[in-house]
C-alpha cells in the first residue's frame, strides 16, 4: 500500500510541476513593453495594441482637434468628427521645433498648453496619443530639413551632446506633464513617442545619409535611455518608423534593439504622381513591416501616411482599406494615423483627412463604417489589462 501512495505522491508532483514549468514558459511568451518600469496603464496600451483582432485598425488623424481646413483653436470640433459623426481613436501631436526658453508653440504652431488640454481630452474619449519630433537641427541650428550631418555631434562625448540633452529635459518634464484625475490621484497619460522618424528618407538631419547604422542606433538608444533612466519617464511607448525600404534587411538595418522599440511602423505616403507603383509596392512593404512585428513580438502600425487633398473620391474604401485588409494577413495593423489638416490660410490643399462636402467626404463615411476600423465610438478600453488568450476587438461606446 505504501509504494502505492508513494508513486501516487511522486505522480502528482510531476503533473505539479509540469503545470509550473508551462506556465512559467507561457508568463515569458506574454509579450511585454520594452521598458520594464512601464506604469501599469502604459503596460496596458502594449499588451491591448498587440492583440488587437486581425480585423480591427484603429483611425488616427493629426492635430485632429487643434484645428482644421476651415478652423483653428475651436473647442469640440473635428474635421473627421464632422465629416462620419465620430472622432478618431488615434490622435497624432508633433513637438519640434525646439524647446527653449519663451518656446510656448510647437512646429505648427499649438500652444502646448492647449496641446496638454487635448491629449487629455483625447485620452478620456478612450483615445491613443502619438507623438513625432521634427527638431531643429541642433548643430547648425537650422530648422528639421537642414540635412547637414548632425547626430555623431550630438551623441555621449560629441562636441554638441549637452544641446541633446536639454533637448531631452524638457521633453521629459512635458511627458511627465501629461496626467489626468483629481488632485489626489492623478496618472500619467500613456503615450506613443516616435523618435527620428523616417531614417531611411534624405530629408531630415537623422536620415541614413548623414549618420551610420550604428550612429543611428546608439542614437535612438540613447534617447530612449535618457528619458527612461535619468528622468523617470515611464509612461511611453516607443516606435522604430522607417520610411520607403527595399527589404527585411534594410527595414531592420537601423533596428536599436527589442529593448528599446515597442510599435513597428511605416510612414509612407500615397502620391497622385507616382500612384501606379506606391500601389503596386505598398502592400508588400505594409507586410513586411508586419511580418517582423509578428516576429519580434511587436506592435504593428501605419504609422504615418495619407494622400494630399484626397482627389481619388473613393482612396478610402479602394486603396487604403484594401491595403489594410491584405497587410493584417501577417498580423494586425493596430493602427493607421493620416497626417494633418492644415488651417486654409496657410496652404489650402495642405490636408490628408476630408472635412463636409470634400470629394472623398462620402467614401470615408463608407471607411468610417466598415468592420475593421475602429473610431472613438468603437473603441475598446485600451487602458485596462486584457485578459489572458483573448484579442481586442471593438466595443461599442456612444
Amino acid at each position: 500500500m505504501f509504494p502505492l501512495v508513494k508513486a501516487l505522491r511522486l505522480l502528482c508532483l510531476s503533473f505539479a510541476c509540469t503545470a509550473a514549468m508551462y506556465s512559467t514558459v507561457t508568463a515569458q511568451k506574454t509579450p511585454q513593453p520594452a521598458d520594464p518600469e512601464a506604469t501599469k496603464r502604459t503596460r496596458a496600451l502594449f499588451q491591448n495594441l498587440q492583440q488587437m483582432e486581425g480585423n480591427r485598425t484603429l483611425f488616427g488623424h493629426q492635430d485632429d482637434l487643434a484645428y482644421g481646413v476651415f478652423w483653428r483653436r475651436e473647442e469640440g470640433r473635428s474635421d473627421v468628427q464632422e465629416t462620419c459623426g465620430n472622432y478618431p481613436a488615434v490622435f497624432g501631436w508633433d513637438l519640434g521645433s525646439r524647446f527653449g526658453p519663451g518656446k510656448m508653440t510647437n512646429i505648427d504652431s499649438i500652444r502646448f498648453r492647449d496641446m496638454k488640454r487635448w491629449v487629455k481630452q483625447a485620452y478620456e474619449m478612450g483615445g491613443v496619443n502619438t507623438f513625432s519630433w521634427h527638431l531643429d537641427n541642433l548643430v547648425t541650428g537650422g530648422n528639421t530639413w537642414d540635412t547637414t550631418a548632425a547626430v555623431r555631434d550630438l551623441l555621449p562625448g560629441g562636441k554638441y551632446h549637452y544641446r541633446l540633452t536639454e533637448q531631452l529635459d524638457i521633453l521629459a518634464e512635458l511627458f511627465k506633464s501629461f496626467k489626468t484625475g483629481g488632485l489626489f490621484n492623478k496618472q500619467e497619460i500613456p503615450i506613443i513617442f516616435r523618435p527620428w522618424h523616417e531614417h531611411t528618407g534624405k530629408w531630415f538631419w537623422w536620415g541614413e545619409h548623414a549618420c551610420t547604422p550604428e550612429e543611428y542606433k546608439t542614437f535612438f538608444r540613447f534617447t530612449v535611455d535618457y528619458l527612461r533612466k535619468e528622468k523617470g519617464v515611464h509612461n511611453v511607448l516607443y516606435a522604430y518608423s522607417p520610411d520607403f525600404f527595399v527589404d527585411e534587411e534594410h527595414y531592420m538595418r537601423n533596428y536599436p534593439g527589442d529593448d528599446y522599440v515597442d510599435i513597428f511602423g511605416l510612414d509612407y505616403y500615397y502620391r497622385v504622381e507616382k500612384m501606379e507603383p506606391i500601389l503596386a509596392d505598398l502592400p508588400t512593404k505594409l507586410s513586411i513591416m508586419a511580418r517582423l512585428a509578428a516576429r519580434h513580438q511587436k506592435i504593428a502600425a501605419f504609422t504615418e501616411t495619407g494622400l494630399e487633398a484626397i482627389p481619388h473620391e473613393n482612396w478610402w474604401t479602394q486603396m487604403l482599406l484594401n491595403h489594410l485588409n491584405v497587410a493584417s494577413a501577417e498580423k494586425s495593423i493596430a493602427y493607421v494615423l493620416v497626417w494633418r489638416n492644415a488651417y486654409h490660410k496657410s496652404k489650402t490643399e495642405h490636408y490628408y483627412a476630408p472635412f463636409p462636402g470634400q470629394k472623398s467626404a462620402k467614401d470615408f463615411v463608407a471607411f468610417s463604417r466598415d468592420d475593421r476600423m475602429v473610431f472613438q465610438n468603437r473603441v475598446p478600453n485600451l487602458y485596462k489589462k486584457p485578459k489572458k488568450g483573448t484579442s481586442v476587438g471593438a466595443s461599442v461606446s456612444k
